[in-house]
């Protein structure tokens, strides 16, 4: 054993700043079953750190600087994983049944390795293999849970042999890896590829339509007006009040202990004092997207956590942050919606400074928003907002993952 490795997760550096990126991974229902856990290059450059060290620093970070459910949301954490990582990973307290560790596909494969591999697999480990090599020497395939394909290798002929040969091992789930839009995740959903990962539900699709549904068009009318400065206290009460639902949820969502309200609150009335306008605004307008029946619940996370990130970058540095949750909240809407964002802001009676940080990147707010989508996917050279240490910027982080698991829950 590799007693200095194993130390890491004693004793954790803690004066090295280390950002911890979290990739998701969808099924073909687009639910999140998982993400891979990615460690920042050394002084967050693209220089590779080593991989066993890498490793460990990950999962000390993970379980100690935050814990591993938390850090996954109790979903199943994908783990790059080395040799020499695999010949110590009992010694770490991890659930089995919660990791999947990714094998490199220039892995040397002997006999001591699928030994170590059928133990960790009756202890429930998941193991994702990929690359050429693996079907060379076919020993990892019956042992294994997930295929790893690159689908930018490969031409469709060569892919669809591939799917095809892989589908012969009914122990394999198949993975498409760098998906970049929605149009290539319903390709590869109709492949037969079980896991799908990439940037795509991050971006708007290219099949933008031509008119909101009358759903989205009602919660796009909801949004200008509670948004609007000129909309009084006695509208908003009003406007919430004649919508049964919306009026139903916010109330109960007010009197779960997310909230911890000393009495109980009846009344629109009585939540819009409790809170306050700006608070109201916010939980109205997540209430409100979070009902659009058609948008895949993993959109609504996306857009939840950029919202908070944004506000909690704000709130470090002594800024509005109100107006920072809505930036980040707002940049997620032509997703959501499936619309241009140009016209979905421009039927919103938003200030200038909000529109051009979310279109331009313009300004405080757009440095937020920046920082929030380079934390998203991974973009290590945009993770930077003010005079914000990593250190600083990875603990928000985190509390923005902790409020958004917990918001959705609510919901």
């Amino acid at each position: 054993m590799d007693s200095k490795l194993t130390a890491q997760f004693k004793c954790p550096p803690q004066q090295q700043e280390v950002m911890i990126a979290r990739l998701p991974i969808y099924n073909i229902h687009m639910d999140v079953i998982g993400y891979e856990l990615l460690l920042q290059p050394p002084d967050g450059n693209d220089k590779k750190a080593n991989p066993t060290a890498a490793t460990a620093q990950v999962i000390a970070s993970t379980i100690l600087a935050f814990g591993f459910g938390q850090s996954v949301n109790n979903r199943k954490a994908f783990i790059n994983v080395t040799r020499a990582f695999i010949d110590i990973i009992t010694e770490i307290k991890l659930p089995p049944h919660q990791v999947v560790l990714c094998l490199p596909e220039n892995a040397a494969v002997d006999s001591q390795l699928i030994a170590k591999l059928n133990v960790l697999r009756s202890l429930r480990y998941g193991l994702s293999i990929g690359g050429l090599a693996n079907l060379k020497d076919k020993r990892l395939l019956p042992i294994a849970n997930i295929f790893r394909v690159d689908v930018k290798r490969l031409d469709a002929k060569k892919l669809d042999q591939l799917t095809k040969f892989l589908r012969g091992y009914k122990n394999l789930n198949l993975q498409a890896l760098k998906i970049d839009t929605t149009e290539e995740c319903s390709t590869y959903c109709d492949m037969g590829f079980d896991y799908l990962q990439g940037h795509f539900l991050g971006k708007p699709s290219a099949n933008i339509s031509r008119s909101l549904t009358t759903n989205k068009l009602a919660i796009l009318q909801l949004l200008a007006t509670v948004h609007n400065p000129d909309t009084s206290i006695q509208d908003l009460e009003r406007l919430i009040s004649c919508d049964a639902s919306l009026s139903y949820k916010l109330i109960k969502l007010v009197n779960a202990s997310f909230f911890g309200v000393p009495h109980e609150v009846d009344s629109i009335k009585q939540a819009i004092v409790l809170l306050g306008r700006d608070e109201i605004r916010k939980w109205v307008s997540l209430l409100a997207l979070s009902g659009m029946s058609t948008a895949p619940g993993a959109i609504m996370e996306i857009a939840i956590l950029r919202a908070k990130t944004c506000e909690l970058l704000a709130q470090k540095v002594g800024l509005k942050q109100e107006i920072f949750f809505t930036v980040g909240m707002f940049s997620a809407l032509d997703i959501l919606m499936k619309q241009p964002i140009e016209t979905i802001l421009a039927s919103l009676p938003l200030n200038d400074k909000i529109k051009a940080a979310i279109l331009e990147r313009q300004g405080t707010l757009g440095d937020a928003l920046t920082c929030a989508l380079a934390i998203e996917n991974a973009q290590w050279s945009g993770i930077n907002f003010e005079n914000l240490s990593h250190t600083d910027i990875s603990d928000l982080s985190r509390q923005a993952i902790q409020w958004t698991e917990n918001t959705l829950s609510q919901f």
